[in-house]
């Protein structure tokens, strides 16, 4: 009954240090969205709207007796919304979970389907998604864009031989590097919204990368996911080296624009300059896309 009531859940008796954590990321928060109609904005959302065909589905799948765990997560696992809002939940000290999780299958197969469905069908932790009238937007193709970045932002570091850990938290980060999207096009009329959905477009615009990561930043998402959204579009501001978690992300999203443009050559497709030269990994951008383009047609045939 108390889901939904907090963005985030401490232990009690609380250690000293998560407290001390949970505060200073909180105040790294303020300072990386300083807006504060935004912040308000966000700070209402206690769970993403899904896609309505994935909701249904869910909610099929949890009520039926011969359900199974395998198959919800399969369910959960291509629908960013669910995919967020489960592992919200699951690695809140509100569910105790030992380990950060940061896969679907893992968080269902955490909670159960007893649970799940308690929290589903009881208590409402996903919703359907009804948009504020948005011309041209759609929840299906929002969250489809955000798997096919997420397939990706995993191919990249399968490819680069990166460990199995990065590959799942690639995965996630490029899930998510949206969610930003979602909060303003099925954003609840209030008196200190913006005005208009004009209004509302510019200023998801001008803080694209900002209000994504306050919002997984309230709800304690990993601070490497965090940064990944920041700045996803510009990689060169986050703290990590390499190919990390950011520029997985960066260059995934890249990918799918130039497999959906058609454009085989990586300069075309507003990566940020100088990147993979930086990294010494110019000439894998052809593998990454030819590796993309054979995943796509292996779903498409499936």
């Amino acid at each position: 009954r108390a889901v939904g009531t907090a963005h985030q859940y401490l232990a009690k008796p609380c250690e000293c240090a998560a407290l001390k954590a949970a505060i200073s990321e909180t105040y790294m928060l303020r300072r990386l969205l300083s807006n504060e109609p935004l912040a308000r904005l966000v700070g209402r959302v206690d769970t993403l709207p899904s896609a309505p065909r994935a909701f249904q589905e869910i909610l099929a799948c949890l009520q039926r007796p011969t359900a199974s765990v395998a198959y919800a997560a399969k369910i959960i696992a291509r629908e960013a919304a669910m995919t967020a809002n489960v592992i919200k939940l699951v690695n809140s000290a509100f569910f105790g979970a030992r380990q950060p999780v940061t896969t679907a299958d893992r968080a269902v197969a955490y909670l159960g389907l007893d649970t799940l469905g308690a929290l589903v069908l009881g208590h409402g932790i996903f919703k359907n998604g009804v948009t504020s009238g948005i011309a041209g937007f759609s929840l299906e193709s929002l969250w489809q864009h955000s798997l096919d970045v997420a397939s990706a932002a995993r191919t990249v570091a399968i490819c680069e031989k990166l460990p199995h850990s990065r590959a799942d938290e690639a995965f996630l980060g490029g899930m998510l590097n949206d969610v930003v999207k979602v909060v303003f096009a099925t954003r609840p009329a209030a008196a200190d919204a913006p005005a208009s959905m004009e209004d509302a477009a510019t200023q998801m615009l001008a803080h694209h990368g900002e209000v994504g990561a306050y919002l997984l930043g309230l709800w304690g998402f990993p601070n490497p996911i965090v940064e990944a959204v920041a700045f996803h579009d510009t990689p060169s501001q986050g703290s990590g080296d390499g190919l990390c978690l950011t520029t997985l992300i960066h260059i995934a999203d890249r990918l799918v624009h130039a497999r959906n443009a058609r454009r085989a050559d990586a300069s075309a497709c507003e990566l940020e300059p100088g990147l993979l030269e930086k990294l010494g990994l110019s000439s894998h951008w052809p593998a990454w896309l030819a590796e993309l383009e054979s995943l796509n047609s292996a779903d498409t045939t499936s």
